[in-house]
């Protein structure tokens, strides 16, 4: 009723621009818009936000620029159990719009358990909500396009959280040890995951990735114990080492990604991680790939790759075969440390650098290395505790 009476008074203001040039309209919070008739193409009536002021809110903020605020960190939030953020604040006498939550503002409020994003904010800063034990669920609304590194980390009575489609990455440890967290929704738009984003997740059950993402950083889904599925889109060009590591409940499978071209390694249970056949077409097996795959007899690599990552193949006590392809330039760090079955190996000319205790611990194996180009480079402790190392010439 107020608003077709508004508009019916705006009508007639319009009607008679003869009698009257400006207009003013007096809001409810004392605030006055004046206008010029001549101008008025047509009116809209638009959903009234109101103005807060600095005295009416516990918040403290920070002026950002002319226009603009921002939430800032403050002792006295500790006791908080609720908070809503206005979209608006009057701070001596001038009304600015609240466009970000900074870094650490809600550090540690361990007493919140709700609070309000309004829309507007665009910008969620690091630790924003960092250790707010009893916040157990939050919508961020379509304005949001940052969220900052560790912005929900240690919220571990979070069990659901709604991202806007606004953002574009999820940063580091963002939702690490969010460990009531069953759900969440990956914006349509994603490119990347962070490192630790979601490590300790216990809770999280499934997730679905969309085909935007392109990289998952390490440690990113570490000890999502209760994880059963998750999808890896085609555009998937980049994986973390250790991002899927203790997700015992995942589908056992070898994951390969980036079109084909890398192998990621096992996922799930690795009891079940016994007999590897590495595609045609891969061409990098990464870092921590098989590690402590404790039941590995044996693995079959393709001749199309070229390098093989830092603890690779480490604590594969069982493997008793390996055959090392004439593509192969590079052995990682602790690549097959501790593989304490391996009798023999051939590595070939085409290898120009083995990192430092590549073979540690080996103490059955028997190395012979084709160095006929004298180009080899060896890290420290390479071949420490062999049975034999022989160089061919």
């Amino acid at each position: 009723m107020k608003k077709r009476l508004l508009l019916l008074v705006l009508s007639f203001a319009l009607c008679l621009p003869t009698f009257a040039k400006n207009m003013c309209v007096n809001l409810k919070n004392g605030e006055t818009v004046s206008f010029d008739l001549e101008d008025v193409d047509n009116v809209t009536i638009c959903e009234n936000i109101p103005v807060v002021d600095e005295s009416d809110t516990p918040l403290k903020f920070k002026i950002l620029s002319e226009n603009t605020v921002e939430v800032i960190r403050d002792d006295s939030y500790s006791e908080l159990s609720s908070v809503t953020i206005p979209a608006k604040v009057r701070i001596d006498g001038k009304v600015y719009d609240v466009t970000s939550i900074g870094n650490d503002a809600f550090l540690w409020c361990g007493s919140l358990i709700s609070t309000n994003i309004p829309d507007g904010i665009t910008y969620i800063g690091n630790g924003a909500f960092y250790g707010c034990s009893d916040l157990t669920s939050i919508e961020i609304p379509e304005s949001v396009t940052f969220l900052g590194d560790g912005a929900f980390n240690s919220c571990s009575g979070l069990t659901s959280i709604k991202i806007s489609n606004s953002i574009k990455s999820i940063g580091d440890s963002t939702f690490a040890d969010c460990r009531s967290l069953t759900s969440i929704n990956i914006p349509e738009n994603l490119t990347s995951i962070g490192d630790v984003a979601f490590y300790g997740c216990s809770s999280l059950t499934s997730i679905k990735i969309p085909e935007s993402l392109t990289s998952i950083g390490y440690d990113a889904f570490c000890w999502c114990s209760s994880l059963t599925s998750i999808n890896i889109p085609e555009n998937l060009t980049s994986i973390g080492e250790d991002a899927f590591y203790g997700c015992s409940e995942l589908e056992p499978k070898l994951l390969i990604y980036d079109k084909g071209t890398k192998c990621y390694g096992w996922i799930g249970d690795k009891e079940k991680c016994t007999n590897i056949e590495i595609p045609e077409g891969v061409t990098s097996i990464g870092d921590g790939a098989f590690e402590d795959c404790s039941g590995l007899t044996s693995v079959s690599i393709p001749s199309g790759v070229t390098s093989i990552g830092s603890s690779a193949f480490s604590g594969c006590s069982k493997l008793a075969n390996i055959n090392i392809p004439k593509t192969v330039t590079s052995i990682g760090w602790y690549a097959f440390q501790g593989c304490s079955s391996l009798t023999s190996i051939t590595i070939p000319e085409s290898v120009t650098k083995i990192e430092s205790s590549a073979f540690y611990n080996c103490n059955n194996l028997e190395v012979t290395i084709d160095n006929s180009k004298d180009n080899i480079k060896l890290g420290y402790d390479v071949f420490y505790h062999c049975k034999s190392v022989t160089y061919l010439k």
